[in-house]
């Protein structure tokens, strides 16, 4: 298993992956941060290494545009 990035670090990382600003909301036990989802096949690769570094991840298309997901675990943030 991967090492596990802190909140701060994973915001940063998929902002940068992603080229697009980071939304990061509190759920209770985690912390998510998600990006658009990128159109550009190398982007959307460097974001997937990214994201399979937190606690969890996944996509959402529920706001009619695509976005990749990440949660690290409050406490530690990790």
């Amino acid at each position: 298993m991967p090492a596990r990035l802190p909140l701060a670090d994973l915001r940063s990382a998929m902002e940068q992956a992603s080229r697009a600003s980071a939304t990061v909301s509190d759920h209770g036990a985690h912390v998510r941060v998600s990006v658009p989802a990128p159109a550009d096949a190398d982007a959307y690769e460097a974001l997937l290494a990214v994201v399979e570094q937190a606690a969890a991840w996944g996509s959402s298309d529920a706001t009619g545009e695509p976005h990749v997901w990440a949660s690290v675990l409050r406490d530690g943030e990790s």
